[in-house]
């Protein structure tokens, strides 16, 4: 008879904990991961700042978080939480797979070793993420709330950007003046051989003493985006020593501020240009573009010749030939003869719109031009300072 045997139990494996457990909406969730992905660095020494940063929140909703250390996105979504938690998510990972779901409930869970697992539909995916307590903290607001008029921002900001310095001289800032006045909002951009002011009504700010903000490059970018994404009227703005905050419905966006200061743009503006024309936008800007086609590609160089009824428009280029057009208008003035770079005027033409008249306004040919738009528009006030170039 055989000896009986012992049996020895299996060893079983106990489930994943789970970390934080939720249901989302895939569109909600979608827009709110890419309004915060856009401060994400995609490559970085500091791999946390590649991700965005998931939290549950005690109100129902799942917060969502991305930063490079001087701009800080974060937003919420509705959720319908089972257990609370926080993930540290690779940014662009999640935002690619979200775009590639079918819309409806998406569920997130943490899992062990920090990963997400996400299902929706007939997928299921797991995702490697880091620490979420290694991720950086994010600013808190403080300082006097001011309510700003949505609208007032995003058009002072829409018609500025094209001017806002892109290089990194150290004698440039990459960023915009921001005015604030009782009952108005205004902005001034350069970059050392144009400037922009733009001045819009804002009755929100009656009472308000004069206040100058540097609002960074990237920080109008963001706003753009967020105005783009959003319907509300009104977005909150405070500041303390280190920060701007500018909060938009749910989103809330955070930047470093800048340190140096912006030039003292009221010292270049023209204040005697006495010879003037009148002339159609969009013929102006045809005239530009056609003659721009030969003119050197590094200084974009177009002669302009103002004198007896007519202007004329002329570029060349070595070897690739040239080009003139020619303006009537109402002009018996003194003759000038000035250069500019004629991107410059296109791209305010093309700011300002192509419909209607603008105003031309010179004294001489080594003197800055102003750019006005003749007809008043109710929405914003703009003036374009263009500084003369050789030709």
């Amino acid at each position: 008879m055989a000896a009986a045997t012992i049996p020895v139990p299996t060893e079983t494996k106990s489930p994943a904990p789970v970390l934080m457990e939720l249901a989302v909406d895939r569109g909600q969730f979608l827009a709110e991961v890419q309004a915060a992905t856009r401060v994400t660095e995609g490559k970085s020494t500091i791999p946390i700042l590649t991700h965005l940063l998931l939290r549950t929140t005690n109100n129902g909703a799942l917060s969502v978080t991305g930063s490079d250390l001087q701009r800080t996105i974060t937003t919420e979504c509705p959720a319908a939480v089972k257990s609370q938690g926080a993930a540290a998510v690779p940014a662009q990972k999640l935002l690619t797979y979200l775009k590639l779901l079918p819309n409806g409930q998406v569920n997130l869970k943490l899992l062990g070793n920090d990963r997400l697992q996400i299902t929706a539909a007939n997928s299921r995916t797991k995702i490697p993420g880091m620490k979420p307590e290694s991720y950086p903290a994010i600013p808190v607001a403080s300082g006097v709330l001011i309510r700003l008029s949505a609208r007032a921002l995003r058009t002072v900001i829409r018609q500025s950007l094209f001017a806002v310095a892109t290089s990194q001289d150290k004698y440039l800032l990459n960023a915009g003046l921001l005015l604030l006045r009782s009952d108005r909002m205004g902005m001034v951009a350069t970059d050392g051989r144009r400037l922009s002011m733009v001045e819009v009504h804002d009755e929100a700010l009656a009472g308000e003493e004069l206040r100058k903000v540097l609002l960074p490059r990237e920080c109008m970018s963001d706003l753009l985006a967020l105005f783009s994404w959003s319907k509300e009227e009104t977005i909150e703005f405070r500041e303390d020593e280190t920060c701007l905050y500018f909060q938009l419905g749910p989103r809330k966006l955070s930047v470093r501020k800048l340190t140096d200061q912006f030039p003292n743009y009221e010292a270049i503006l023209p204040r005697d240009n006495t010879n003037s024309v009148v002339l159609a936008s969009s013929d102006l800007l045809a005239s530009v573009q056609r003659v721009l086609q030969f003119a050197d590609e590094r200084s974009n160089a177009v002669k302009l010749h103002l004198a007896d009824n007519l202007l004329t428009l002329s570029a060349s280029m070595a070897n690739h030939g040239e080009s003139q057009d020619s303006l009537p208008l109402s002009y018996n003035s003194t003759p000038v003869t000035i250069g500019f770079n004629g991107a410059f005027l296109i791209e305010f033409i093309k700011t300002i719109g192509a419909e209607g008249e603008l105003r031309l306004s010179l004294k001489d040919s080594a003197s800055a031009a102003v750019i006005t738009p003749e007809a008043f528009n109710p929405e914003y006030q703009q003036r374009y300072v263009v500084m003369p170039m050789r030709v």
